[in-house]
């Protein structure tokens, strides 16, 4: 393999693929992938973390002309990335790859969607962006992982860096030395650990993720420089961030396994069901399945019983939630909200809720085990999931789930996406303007200006 070969390949992708040669499928499943981002970040725009971030860049913006979902402000495209990146990630309510083990519309959708509004940019431009910049930042994840991931690293952050350098990139029509130093830029700016998971700071990730993409892009229009060949040899991204040979077949095909297929289309992108990590949606899907049985009786439960493997066990790392973050983290949280409720929803994640008395009784009766499945080496998915209820006298209640909904194996319905979103939405936007963005995310190509559509968006902030 020649010297920044991979970097190359790369970089071609990027400037030779055009909406014109992505396939109808992707570009629907696109559609309904931003419309399910943009409900979620409308809701995550009043919780304490998005507000703390308004707050900042309010005392410090002076325009330029990128909305803030869910306020009346606009500012530079790198403060408005940030600030919709943290709040289309706080409620954890948004899509998820599996090969990325990330979120890869957090990532890239709000850098698109800022150096698009500024520009002045057509939906069709921003569509285009938006489903290279996903292809890149989701293709990274079939080199580096389970590695990347394995060791600590948030892909969300790390990948989504470049997929949204990508986006911004393609946005500005950046090519050759330009495109190249912009991939530089991003690769020296990712970041993102584990630890954090269950805090405000996981959803800074998203929002830094973006942020960082804008930054690269307008830094290297400007003629700002950066390493050629970012992507290849020891000490460039590949080989840091993946710890394992940058010579290896699947390296070497990268370039060529991108858009082909997108994986938009295949494997697809998962839309959540619950406002919780992904590795919980299989647990919560069982638990509720179980609630449903005619012997169930949550008032006989002497313990419960979770089977999950290592990776899950990993990234759960809260295994006594006290707060509605933690909780999202929590195979514990989850399983009590589930089988107390029968339903898990935005509400079963207050802090109130996750602190009542009931809800820590049914924590502490949750045992985890870890079940490996005899040690396969393919890649873990978000599942499978056993749960196990023990009920008085000796009765036991199972289910295990391989796939939760939302999943491409168990897919939302875009009915359901549409209700999800007009749900998220409802009480911050007004219903004039939820009709008439849904209206237009419906004929997202036909769209000269993207502005028309962030104008949907901008609402009075309340004083805080």
């Amino acid at each position: 393999m020649e010297k920044g070969e991979i970097t190359a390949g790369l970089a071609d992708f990027i400037e030779r693929q055009e909406i014109s040669g992505i396939p109808a499928d992707v570009l629907q499943k696109a559609n309904l992938l931003i419309t399910d981002f943009l409900g979620v970040t409308v809701g995550g725009s009043k919780e304490e973390s998005a507000r703390i971030a308004q707050d900042m860049i309010r005392q410090q913006s002076v325009g330029g002309g990128a909305t803030i979902i869910g306020t009346d402000m606009e500012s530079h495209p790198a403060w408005s990335a940030l600030a919709n990146g943290i709040s289309g990630h706080v409620l954890d309510f948004d899509d998820v790859s599996q090969p990325m083990y990330g979120h890869p519309t957090v990532a890239v959708l709000p850098a698109c969607l800022a150096v698009s509004e500024w520009l002045g940019a057509s939906g069709k431009a921003a569509l285009e962006a938006y489903i290279i910049g996903l292809e890149v930042a989701v293709k990274l994840g079939y080199v580096l992982n389970p590695v990347h991931y394995e060791k600590g690293w948030h892909a969300t952050c790390t990948l989504g860096t470049m997929g949204a350098t990508v986006a911004a990139a393609k946005l500005l029509g950046l090519s050759a030395e330009k495109l190249r130093s912009a991939l530089a830029l991003a690769a020296s700016q990712a970041c993102g650990l584990q630890r954090n998971f269950g805090t405000m700071t996981k959803s800074f990730h998203a929002g830094r993720a973006s942020e960082n993409g804008v930054i690269a892009a307008l830094l290297a229009s400007k003629g700002w420089t950066g390493d050629q060949a970012i992507m290849d040899g020891p000490r460039g991204f590949l080989g840091i961030f993946g710890a394992c040979s940058v010579e290896g077949e699947e390296t070497a095909m990268f370039s060529g396994k991108l858009g082909n297929p997108f994986d938009i289309e295949d494997p697809g992108i998962i839309l959540k069901k619950y406002p919780s990590c992904a590795f919980t949606h299989p647990g919560i899907d069982a638990a509720l399945e179980i609630t449903q049985r005619p012997q169930y009786d949550a008032r006989k439960i002497e313990r419960v019983e979770a089977y999950l493997h290592d990776l899950a066990d990993q990234i759960l790392n809260h295994r006594e939630p006290v707060t509605g973050l933690e909780a999202k983290f929590s195979i514990e949280g989850c399983l009590a909200l589930a089988l107390l409720d029968g339903h898990v929803s935005g509400k079963s994640f207050h802090d109130k809720k996750v602190k009542t008395d009931s809800i820590q009784s049914m924590i502490a009766r949750v045992e985890r085990k870890v079940d490996n499945c005899g040690d396969s080496t393919e890649p873990k998915g978000f599942g499978p999931t056993t749960v196990k209820v023990y009920l008085g006298g000796g009765s036991v209640l199972e289910a295990r789930v391989e796939k939760a909904r939302g999943s491409p194996e168990n897919p939302l319905t875009p009915t359901e996406v549409r209700e999800k979103y007009i749900d998220c939405c409802t009480g911050i936007l007004p219903e004039k303007a939820i009709e008439a963005s849904l209206s237009l995310l419906n004929n997202m190509e036909d769209l000269d200006d993207i502005r028309k559509l962030m104008q949907c968006f901008q609402v009075k902030s309340e004083p805080h």
